[in-house]
């Protein structure tokens, strides 16, 4: 029988909130459109981050960079303005990624994603670097230093990767477009903060760390990524991938996290989720929910910033999606119907200030002037062959579990609470499941959508409890197999 334990008066300190510092979304031209902005002031009302972190800040569509016919580059910062005016408006700020290559500036006509993100070393280094500084210059007229003192700069998206750097298997080039984006950016302000490597995988840390000190090189955060599953795509794009652990996430946090620690830099994990493809069906089930609030809680005291990639379906790396849910990395899909996820982020947001000493891993017990909460889940590694964009497109019926008891001390004696939950599970806070018992041949029609918006919101139950003579709130709350709940005593 699980029991939660814990006691008013026994608290853990104020309780970290590194898993809403920031939030992740595909390229700065998607953000700026309709949808992914109410998408967003939607998230920021009801989950609110403290960043965002996008690709394709200097792309084309941007029109950043332009050369005349003498060959003198001219920069137009218009669009960037639009959008970090956006932003601040909906009290968010940029962790701004300084890349990839203005197509004009690059050595070579290599490119990325349906959108054509070019991942080449610049023909000249100086311009590369002038290119950052009068960015970096703009904003500072634009928004002041005090706010830019803020913001965090990210150099590059993953340079050990194939897909994001012509030099992947080449450290010392990806120092060199570094070392002269960091330095432009300090030109500037010395107090404006700089990091990286960016890399997939928590790779070339040590490294990056040993450079910077041994060149005099500015670093004031280490940035990495990682995702929880094993695997690759295939030549269709598609994903042919597993659970290897649930904890897969969170232990390499924790490994990387204690070395960044005693090395004395913040660790910021710029991208992470359960699956590092945007075809995988994990991001739309209910199994996602309780995923990753495990990696959450293990990871808390390890990462200073724990950015989940993204927050929107509107995501067009492999070009843009065909179908309502597709496994997109989203906290909301394409008709803006949030997600089990989103509303595991939601539930962490409305947890108390001060963390209480809890027994059981998979829970948090939080206070405040409004009562307490407690937030538990419960998870298993699904125990089959199938790859995940098979398996979780599928009707996943959960098992039932034995009731869990909570035990909370400390309350008034014999007085009486209101007490509720809130599910996430199968059936509960589960618009994919709705949508396939919808049986669409078609895209959903608004008032369609309407429907599964309503089937994405958690089943609540409110109740009442008395604490006994001693103060003490003790009652069951049924369990179903990969769910999460949120009970709140007021």
């Amino acid at each position: 029988m699980r029991t939660i334990h814990a006691n008013l008066q026994n608290e853990k300190g104020k309780l970290d909130r590194f898993f809403s510092a920031c939030i992740g979304a595909g390229r700065a031209g998607e953000v700026m459109r309709y949808v992914p902005m109410m998408q967003l002031k939607q998230m920021q009302k009801e989950c609110p981050f403290r960043y965002i972190r996008f690709h394709g800040i200097f792309h084309e569509e941007m029109n950043v960079v332009n050369r005349d016919e003498n060959g003198k580059l001219s920069f137009c910062f218009q669009y960037i303005d639009m959008l970090f005016d956006m932003l601040l408006e909906n009290n968010i700020r940029p962790i701004v990624e300084v890349g990839l290559m203005p197509d004009i500036m690059a050595k070579d006509k290599a490119y990325v994603f349906w959108w054509k993100m070019n991942k080449s070393m610049p023909k000249d280094m100086e311009e590369w670097s002038t290119l950052v500084e009068a960015f970096t210059r703009h904003i500072t007229y634009r928004y002041g230093e005090d706010e830019i003192k803020k913001w965090y700069f990210e150099i590059w998206n993953e340079p050990n990767h194939k897909g994001f750097f012509t030099e992947y298997t080449n450290i010392n080039a990806y120092f060199e477009l570094y070392d002269a984006a960091a330095l432009a950016i300090k030109k500037v302000n010395s107090a404006y903060k700089v990091g990286g490597p960016a890399t997939a995988g928590m790779q070339w840390i040590p490294e990056t760390i040993a450079h910077c000190r041994e060149n005099n090189i500015p670093l004031d955060f280490i940035t990495s990524h990682s995702y929880g599953i094993k695997g690759d795509f295939d030549p269709e794009g598609n994903a042919i991938v597993y659970i290897p652990n649930v904890d897969k996430v969170s232990n390499e946090i924790r490994v990387h996290g204690e070395y960044c620690k005693k090395e004395g830099y913040p660790l910021i994990i710029t991208e992470w989720s359960s699956s590092f493809s945007p075809t995988d069906m994990i991001h739309d089930n209910y199994y996602n929910a309780p995923y990753i609030l495990r990696a959450i809680k293990r990871s808390e005291g390890y990462a200073d910033m724990f950015s989940y990639w993204t927050y929107t379906d509107i995501f067009e790396e492999n070009g843009p999606p065909t179908n309502c849910f597709h496994g997109g990395f989203g906290l909301f899909n394409m008709n803006s119907i949030p997600k089990p996820t989103y509303h595991a982020y939601t539930f962490l947001h409305r947890l108390g200030d001060t963390e209480l000493v809890c027994n059981d891993e998979d829970a948090y017990v939080c206070k405040s002037e409004n009562g307490a909460q407690i937030l538990l889940w419960n998870i298993e590694k699904p125990e089959t062959n199938e790859g995940n964009r098979k398996y979780f497109a599928r009707p996943l019926p959960a098992k039932k579990l034995d009731d869990a008891t909570i035990i909370i001390e400390g309350f008034k004696p014999n007085q009486r609470y209101t007490a509720s939950i809130e599910t996430i599970g199968y059936g509960s806070s589960d618009a994919y499941n709705a949508y396939l018992d919808g049986n669409f041949n078609e895209l959903p029609t608004r008032e369609e959508t309407a429907v599964l918006i309503e089937k994405s919101k958690p089943k609540k139950k409110t109740f009442s409890i008395t604490s006994d003579e001693k103060g003490t709130v003790s009652f069951a709350v049924p369990q179903m197999e990969n769910s999460a709940d949120l009970i709140e005593i007021q």
